[in-house]
C-alpha cells in the first residue's frame, strides 16, 4: 500500500493531466438538455447539461461564445463539443465547450461547424485577406474532374465570353476518401504552372457527403496558402463549403465561376463602341468650340492688329487730306477772287492808267513830291509833268486858282 501523501493541488493537477491525455474525454460530443444558462459579466457562458440519469456543469469561454451562431436557452436539447476539465479551485469537473448546436443535427454537420469555427478563429475566412480577381486574365488553372460535365461547362463559357484565355486543367477526384489529397496536389501543381493568373476549384452538385472533400481542413489550408487568387464553385448555389469560405471569391455554380473569371468580349466591344461614340461626340464638340473661339480671337486680333489700325489711320489721313485739299482749293479760289477784285480796284486807281488817257502827273522838280494844289506852287517854281511816254520839265509862269 502506498504511503505517499499528496496535496489537494497536486491531486487536481494530476486529474487535469489525466483528462487532457484521454483521447475520448479531450475530444467529446455530448447530447443533453440545457437546465440553466447564464452569461457572466466577464462574457463567459455557464450552463448545465442533463438527461434522465445525470447532470454535468459546462462552460463556454467568451472567445468561443462569440463565434456561435446558436445560443441555447433553458429546456433546449443540444449537442455540444469540447473536453472534460477540472476546475481546480473547487475541484469540480466541468465540460469546456467550443461548439454548440441544436440536437438533431448529424455528425457531419457538427464536425463541419467545429472546423468552421476553428478556421474562422485562425483568420482563414477574413475578408481583408481575400485578393481581387484579375480583370483580363491570360491563363486560368482549373482543378476539377477531367471526365465530369463541369470541365466542359467551364470551357464552353470561357470560349463564348473570352476566347483569348488559355485554360490549364489539373485533373483531380472531387469525391471520396482520396479526393482531398488529390485536390491539394492539383492546387500545388497549378501553383508551379508559369504565367497563371488565377485558379478555379470546381465540382458539380451533390449531397453533403458528396461535397465533403471540400470541407476537408487540408483543402482549406491549401487554398489559403495559394499564391494565386482562387474562385470556388462547389455544388449548387445553396451548397456552401469550407472551401467557399476560404476562397478569394465564391461562385454559385461552376458556369458562374467561369463567368466571374473572365470579362465578356461582346460587352467589351459594345462598351468600346460606346466610348468611341462618346469620344467622337466630345471631340466634335470641342473642335466646334475651339473653331468658334478661333474665329472670335481672330476677329479680336484683327481689330487690335497694328495693320488694321494703320489701315484705319490711313483712311483717316486720306479723308483729312481730301478735306484739306478741298479747303485749300476753296481758300485759294476765295483769295484769287479777292485778288482779282483788288487788282481791278488798284488798276482803276493806278495813275499810269490816267496817263494813258491823256492826263499828266505834276511833281515838284526839286522834291519829287506830287503837286496836288496850286497853293503849293509859286511863280517861277520848277515842275515836272509826267506823261504816258515820258516827262517834261517846266517853270510856273502864272498861277490861276479856281474860283
Amino acid at each position: 500500500m502506498s504511503t505517499t501523501i499528496l496535496t489537494v493541488e497536486k491531486v487536481t493537477k494530476y486529474i487535469r493531466d489525466l483528462l487532457a491525455s484521454d483521447r475520448i474525454l479531450s475530444d467529446l460530443w455530448i447530447e443533453g438538455e440545457v437546465s440553466s444558462f447564464t452569461t457572466a459579466s466577464s462574457g463567459h457562458g455557464y450552463f448545465a447539461l442533463q438527461d434522465d440519469g445525470a447532470r454535468m456543469d459546462a462552460v463556454i469561454w467568451k472567445t468561443q461564445l462569440r463565434r456561435q451562431s446558436f445560443i441555447p436557452r433553458v429546456g433546449d436539447k443540444i449537442i455540444a463539443h469540447g473536453e472534460i476539465t477540472i476546475y481546480e479551485k473547487q475541484g469540480r469537473l466541468q465540460f469546456s465547450v467550443d461548439v454548440l448546436q441544436p440536437a438533431g443535427i448529424g455528425l457531419l454537420q457538427l464536425q463541419l461547424e467545429q472546423l468552421r469555427q476553428k478556421l474562422q478563429a485562425e483568420g482563414l475566412f477574413d475578408p481583408s485577406r481575400k485578393r481581387p480577381i484579375p480583370t483580363f486574365p491570360h491563363r486560368i488553372g482549373v482543378a476539377t474532374s477531367a471526365t465530369g460535365a463541369v470541365w466542359h461547362d467551364i470551357q464552353n463559357v470561357i470560349r463564348r465570353r473570352f476566347p483569348l484565355v488559355e485554360l490549364v486543367l489539373a485533373p483531380t477526384l472531387v469525391q471520396g476518401d482520396q479526393a482531398p489529397d488529390q485536390i491539394v496536389a492539383a492546387l500545388s501543381l497549378l501553383q508551379a504552372e508559369p504565367d497563371l493568373d488565377l485558379i478555379i476549384l470546381a465540382r458539380g452538385g451533390g449531397s453533403l457527403e458528396d461535397l465533403w472533400s471540400f470541407n476537408d481542413e487540408r483543402v482549406a489550408r491549401a487554398i489559403f496558402a495559394s499564391r494565386l487568387p482562387v474562385i470556388s464553385a462547389i455544388g449548387h448555389e445553396t451548397d456552401v463549403t469550407i472551401a467557399d469560405h476560404v476562397a478569394d471569391l465564391r461562385a454559385p455554380t461552376p458556369s458562374a465561376a467561369a463567368e466571374l473569371a473572365v470579362p465578356d468580349l461582346g460587352e467589351i466591344a459594345a462598351y468600346v463602341a460606346q466610348v468611341q461614340t462618346h469620344l467622337r461626340r466630345k471631340t466634335r464638340e470641342r473642335l466646334d468650340a475651339a473653331q468658334r473661339e478661333i474665329i472670335q480671337l481672330t476677329t479680336r486680333l484683327h481689330r487690335a492688329s497694328p495693320q488694321a489700325r494703320v489701315a484705319m489711320q490711313r483712311t483717316t489721313v486720306t479723308t483729312l487730306e481730301q478735306r484739306l485739299r478741298a479747303a485749300t482749293t476753296r481758300s485759294i479760289e476765295r483769295r484769287s477772287h479777292a485778288l482779282d477784285r483788288a487788282t481791278a480796284v488798284l488798276t482803276s486807281l493806278n495813275p499810269t492808267a490816267m496817263l494813258n488817257r491823256g492826263y499828266a502827273l505834276l511833281t515838284d522838280a526839286a522834291t519829287g513830291k506830287a503837286v496836288s494844289s496850286v497853293t503849293s506852287l509859286d511863280a517861277g517854281d520848277a515842275i515836272r509833268a509826267h506823261l504816258r511816254d515820258g516827262a517834261i520839265d517846266a517853270t510856273v509862269d502864272t498861277i490861276t486858282p479856281t474860283t
